[in-house]
């Protein structure tokens, strides 16, 4: 049996709870937009996506080593990259890099999508969740990501925790 103190649950909760929702709302989208982009040849929004993937990838992967938990409610401001590890930073912004790359050179885009998507693993496989997310955009992920964060959401609320969605999204119509 672990044992944590107060501090060290609301740490853990927050990332762990924080850096799931994110991945679910943001990264995995992303990453879907953009295997959908490099099909379509669609550069720009390539070039768009990826940088909203590695951005999020970053905060992600900053969590464990006191980044900011809050997910864009009421437009705060903060650095989501900061504490990220710095091989992820430097492979983030080479992968972003090349991404704006691409309209000059699609026949890249095939082994620039591999490295993508083994980076998002490893920001994926780093954050804590000890288990796979399911996949929001699919027939079951829906609701397997709707129960994880439902579950959460009451250890969140007790432990004095910033919500894990934004706020218009769990107000009554």
């Amino acid at each position: 049996m672990n044992v944590r103190s107060t501090s060290g649950l609301q740490s853990y909760v927050s990332r762990v709870g924080h850096g799931s929702v994110i991945t679910l709302l943001v990264i995995q989208g992303a990453l879907e937009d953009i295997g959908g982009g490099v099909r379509a040849s669609q550069w720009r929004m390539v070039a768009a996506q990826t940088r909203q993937l590695v951005l999020a990838g970053l905060q992600v992967s900053g969590l464990e080593r006191g980044g900011e938990p809050y997910w864009l409610e009421n437009g705060g401001a903060f650095d989501p990259v900061t504490c990220a590890p710095e091989q992820l930073r430097t492979e983030g912004y080479e992968l972003l890099r090349e991404a704006n790359g691409l309209a000059a050179d699609p026949s890249a885009a095939g082994p620039w999508l591999t490295r993508l998507e083994t980076w998002t693993r490893a920001v994926q496989d780093g954050h804590g969740p000890g288990e796979r997310l399911p996949e929001l955009r699919s027939p079951q992920g829906m609701f397997g990501g709707l129960r994880l964060v439902r579950g959460w959401t009451d250890t969140v609320d007790r432990l004095g925790l910033p919500p894990l969605l934004p706020g218009e999204w769990t107000q009554p119509v």
